[in-house]
C-alpha cells in the first residue's frame, strides 16, 4: 500500500507545525488557554472531526498532531465516567481516521495503476507513430486557391503529421496534469515525469521542427501569390473577384494550418494588404456599373412602358406570345443592367400569369371531365357485367334471353372497352349464348315421342349444335395458333390459355348434347 506525506511517521514535528493551517495555529492557541483538561479533550476531539470530516483532501497532518496534543490530557486528573465517554470518542476517531486514509491510500494506488497503463499505451503509439499516420485520414483544404492546390500534397503530408503531433502533445499535457494532481509519493511522480519527458522528446522537436518547415512553405507561397498578382498599385493576372476569393481561401488556410504565431501574423498582415487594393478596385468596378447602369435607365424605361401598354389592352393567347417576343428580342438587342434584364423578364411573365392561369383552368376542366367520363364508362362496364352474370345465375326462356343477348351485344359494341374488357365480355356472352342454345335444347327435347315436328325440331337442334362445335373447335384452333406464337409475353399466354380451356369444356359440353339429342332422335325413329 502506498503511504502518503500525510502520515505522522513520514513528516518531522519541526516541518509540520512550519506547514500547519492558520487553523489549527488558532486551535494551539485556544487549547493552552482552556483551564481544564475536560475542555481541551472537547475542543481537541472537534478539530480532530473537521479535519477529517471537511471537503475535499482530509487533513491528515493536523488531525495526528492535533491527537498527540490530546493524548496528554487524558493523563489528569478526569471523571472517570467522563474519561470513559471522551477516550471512547477518541478512539473511535481515531479509527475512522486510519481507515479514511486506508481508502485514499487504496484510490491513489489505483490512480497511479491507471496512469501507469495510460503512458504504457502512450509508449505504444510513439513506438507505432509511423502507422498511426499512415492510418490518418486526408485534410479537405480550400480548393478556390490555385496556389494551394499546386502544393496540396506538401501540405497535407506535413498537416497530418503535425495533426497526429498536436494530438499526442495534448495527451501528454493532459498526463502530466493527472500526475501532478494525484496524491501520491514523490518517487512516483518523478518517475512518471520521466518517462513523460522520454516521451516529450519525441513530440515536441519533431513537432517544433514541422511547424517551421510549414511555416516557411506557407509565407513563401503567400509572398509569391502577392508579388505574381499585386505589382504597385497594379492588380494583374486575374479579376479581382478571383482574387478575392483565392485571398479568403488562403486566409482559410491559414487555419487550417499549424502555424507559428510569427508567421500566422505575417501572412494575415500580407493577405490584409491585397484584401485592401483588392477592395479598392472592386470600389471602382462598382462605380464603373452604377455609371454603366444609369446609361441604361433610358432603355430599360421604354421597355417597361412598351410593357404597361400591352397590359393595358385585351390580346388573344398568340398575339400576346408575339408582341412578349419582339420585346425580349429587343432586350437581347440594347445595353441593360442584370438587375433591369431580371426586372423586365419578371415584368413579361406576369403578362403572361393570367392567360397561363386560364389555361391551366381549361385543362383542369377538360382533365375533370375526361375524369368523369371514364368514371362512368366504368360504371356502365360493371352494370353490364352485372347483367351477364345475373342472366347466367337466373336464367330464362329462350326469346327473352336472346333478346337481352342481342341488347347486351349492342352496348358492348357502343362502349367501346379495353381489350382486357373485351375478352372478358367475349367469354361471358359466349357463356350466354350456350345458356340460350341449352334452352332451345329443353324446349325440343320436353316434346312427345309421337310428334313428328319435334323429330325435325332435334334434327334442326342437332345441326345447330354441330354447327356451334366447329365454331368451338376453329376458336380452339385460334388459341392454339397464338399460344404457339413466339411474341407473346407470359401474362397474355396465360389469358390465352385460360381461354383455350374453357373453350375445351364448352366443346365438351357441346359433344354430349350431341350425344343426347341423337340417341333422342335414335329413339323417336325406333
Amino acid at each position: 500500500m502506498i503511504s502518503t506525506p500525510d502520515s505522522p511517521e513520514q513528516t518531522p514535528e519541526t516541518e509540520s507545525k512550519r506547514e500547519m493551517s492558520p487553523a489549527f495555529k488558532e486551535f494551539e492557541e485556544k487549547l493552552a488557554l482552556l483551564p481544564t483538561p475536560e475542555e481541551k479533550i472537547a475542543l481537541g476531539l472537534a478539530f480532530m472531526r473537521s479535519s477529517i470530516s471537511q471537503e475535499g483532501t482530509p487533513r491528515f497532518r493536523e488531525f495526528w498532531e492535533a491527537r498527540k496534543l490530546v493524548l496528554p490530557c487524558f493523563k489528569e486528573n478526569i471523571n472517570s465516567a467522563i474519561r470513559s465517554k471522551l477516550w471512547s470518542e477518541y478512539v473511535d476517531l481515531t479509527v475512522e481516521a486510519r481507515r479514511l486514509k486506508e481508502i485514499l491510500e487504496e484510490q491513489s494506488a489505483f490512480a497511479i495503476e491507471q496512469i501507469d497503463l495510460a503512458i504504457t499505451g502512450f509508449e505504444a503509439d510513439i513506438a507505432n507513430l509511423e502507422a498511426i499516420l499512415a492510418q490518418s485520414a486526408h485534410i479537405e483544404f480550400p480548393d478556390q486557391s490555385p496556389t494551394i492546390q499546386a502544393k496540396v500534397g506538401v501540405y497535407n503530408q506535413i498537416q497530418r503529421e503535425l495533426n497526429l503531433l498536436n494530438t499526442l502533445a495534448s495527451r501528454l499535457n493532459g498526463l502530466r496534469k493527472e500526475v501532478i494532481k494525484t496524491d501520491m509519493r514523490m518517487r512516483f511522480k518523478t518517475k512518471f515525469f520521466k518517462r513523460l519527458s522520454q516521451i516529450g522528446d519525441h513530440v515536441f522537436p519533431k513537432r517544433k521542427e514541422l511547424i517551421e518547415q510549414i511555416s516557411q512553405e506557407f509565407i513563401r507561397d503567400v509572398e509569391q501569390f502577392a508579388a505574381r498578382h499585386f505589382q504597385g498599385d497594379q492588380v494583374v493576372g486575374a479579376p479581382y473577384f478571383a482574387l478575392r476569393e483565392e485571398i479568403k481561401a488562403l486566409q482559410g488556410m491559414a487555419k487550417v494550418l499549424t502555424l507559428s504565431s510569427g508567421a500566422f501574423n505575417k501572412t494575415r498582415l500580407r493577405l490584409s494588404e491585397c484584401w485592401d487594393k483588392v477592395k479598392v478596385l472592386e470600389k471602382e468596378h462598382k462605380k464603373e456599373v452604377n455609371a454603366k447602369r444609369q446609361a441604361t435607365d433610358a432603355n430599360r424605361q421604354a421597355l417597361e412602358q412598351k410593357i404597361d401598354e400591352l397590359a393595358g389592352k385585351e390580346m388573344a393567347m398568340g398575339d400576346l406570345e408575339k408582341a412578349i417576343d419582339e420585346i425580349s428580342k429587343e432586350m437581347r438587342v440594347v445595353d441593360l443592367h442584370r438587375q433591369d434584364v431580371l426586372s423586365l423578364k419578371d415584368k413579361l411573365a406576369k403578362l403572361r400569369a393570367p392567360h397561363l392561369a386560364a389555361q391551366e383552368e381549361k385543362a383542369k376542366a377538360l382533365e375533370a371531365a375526361e375524369k368523369e367520363k371514364i368514371r362512368l364508362k366504368r360504371e356502365k362496364i360493371t352494370e353490364v357485367k352485372e347483367r351477364i352474370a345475373h342472366l347466367l345465375k337466373k336464367g330464362g326462356e329462350e326469346e327473352a334471353l336472346e333478346q337481352a343477348y342481342n341488347e347486351l351485344k349492342e352496348e358492348i359494341k357502343n362502349l367501346g372497352v379495353t381489350k382486357t374488357d373485351q375478352q372478358q365480355f367475349d367469354r361471358s356472352m359466349r357463356q350466354l349464348k350456350d345458356l340460350i342454345a341449352e334452352a332451345k335444347e329443353r324446349a325440343l327435347l320436353n316434346l312427345s315421342e309421337d310428334d313428328r315436328s319435334a323429330l325435325e325440331s332435334l334434327r334442326a337442334a342437332l345441326e345447330q349444335k354441330k354447327k356451334r362445335r366447329q365454331e368451338i373447335k376453329d376458336q380452339i384452333e385460334q388459341y392454339r395458333k397464338t399460344l404457339g406464337s413466339s411474341n407473346l409475353d407470359f401474362e397474355k399466354g396465360m389469358q390465352t390459355r385460360e381461354l383455350m380451356d374453357q373453350e375445351k369444356e364448352l366443346l365438351e359440353k357441346n359433344n354430349s348434347g350431341i350425344e343426347e339429342i341423337e340417341q333422342k332422335i335414335a329413339e323417336l325413329e325406333g
